[in-house]
Parts: structure tokens; C-alpha cells; sequence
């Protein structure tokens, strides 16, 4: 419960830190689809390309808090859905700070590092013994749970207005099970577009 509280005011205290300024700054909407497996992180790389597939689609949107030549630092603000067969159904809500690196003409390359709240519901029917004997169909509409993610991107820009992404990261969920695994890690590889909302 209390990291439900801390996670709950950091973003509250970054949805506030958004001054009128800023929230008509809004620089580009993105869409991010791939895969996410549970895994080690960074180790369990390799399994993205030949174990089992686990969607995870990504809408989001973002700007930028300052830019100097080649460097950057953003702001994103995103909202996913990751299936996790026979596990979970996963619903991340969360925000990261992104220091970006201009690394020619049309290539930047990003670090991102963000946190937020993730909703899980079960994949799967849950039953229990009732009162005469019989087992009945648990309603279950999920909990309330926290998230972290560190990613690596690389962003090639198109044109003006369309820009391609491939975005690799580590996700931490917990408390996923307190009693074994108090945080599930995923590996996820997403590619995507971004279209920017500024106009040249």
C-alpha cells in the first residue's frame, strides 16, 4: 500500500508540475507496438526473438523540457496494454524523462527513465470453495500495482513530421507475488511511429 501511495504522488506531482506553458507544448503523439517477456533484465534480451509473445502496444505523447545543440531532456506520457497469456492482462499508466542525443542529421539516440502505476487483472478464471461445498467463479477486476522502466531508443526521422522508433527496455512490476517474486521483470522491444505536432 505504501508504494501505491509514493508511486500515486509522483505522478500527481508530475501532472502538476505541468504548468499552461508546457501542456501547449505538446510535441509529438507516438504509437509503439512489440513484445514482452518475462525475463532477466538485459540477459533475458536474446528471448525477445524466440520464445513466447506477449503484445505490448504503447500510445503516448510528449514534449521537451530544454534543448542545446545536440542534447535534449523530454517528457513522455504513456498508456499501455502488455497480454501476458495465461498470466495477466497489464495496464501501465506512466510517465518518463528522456535525455536525447542528436546523433546526425536524421538518427538520436535516448535514455529513458520512468515510473508509474500499472493495473493487472488475471488471465484466467479464479474459483473458490464456497459455503456448500461447490467452487464458484471469483469476480476479479485486478489490482493496483507500481511499475519502473529504464529503455534504450533510437529514433530515425523520415521527414519533418514522421519519425520511426525502436525503443528496447527493462519493465519492473511489483509487488507482483510478495511471497516468491516480489517484482516481475520484463524484457521489451517496441518499434513505432511518432508524428510531430509542431509546425515548421
Amino acid at each position: 500500500m505504501k508504494l501505491q501511495r509514493i508511486i500515486s504522488i509522483a505522478i500527481l506531482t508530475s501532472a502538476l508540475s505541468l504548468t499552461k506553458g508546457y501542456a501547449q507544448r505538446f510535441s509529438y503523439v507516438s504509437l509503439e507496438a512489440g513484445n514482452a517477456i518475462t525475463a532477466f533484465p538485459i540477459t533475458g534480451f536474446p528471448q525477445l526473438f524466440y520464445s513466447n509473445f506477449h503484445p505490448f502496444v504503447t500510445v503516448g505523447t510528449g514534449f521537451t523540457w530544454a534543448e542545446k545543440k545536440k542534447h535534449a531532456w523530454e517528457q513522455s506520457f504513456n498508456l499501455g496494454y502488455i497480454y501476458h497469456r495465461f498470466v495477466q492482462h497489464s495496464i501501465p499508466l506512466y510517465t518518463e524523462t528522456i535525455y536525447r542525443l542528436n546523433a546526425g542529421k536524421n538518427f538520436a539516440l535516448g535514455v529513458h527513465l520512468g515510473l508509474g502505476y500499472l493495473h493487472s487483472v488475471p488471465a484466467t478464471d479464479r474459483f473458490e470453495l464456497n459455503a456448500d461445498g461447490e467452487y464458484e467463479k471469483i469476480t476479479n477486476l485486478g489490482r493496483a500495482q507500481g511499475m519502473a522502466k529504464l529503455s534504450f531508443s533510437v529514433r530515425y526521422a523520415l521527414d519533418r513530421d514522421w519519425r520511426l522508433t525502436l525503443n528496447y527496455g527493462v519493465l519492473m512490476q511489483g509487488p507482483f507475488v510478495k511471497s516468491y517474486v516480489p517484482l516481475l521483470p520484463y524484457n521489451t522491444i517496441q518499434f513505432g511511429v511518432q508524428k510531430s505536432l509542431i509546425r515548421k
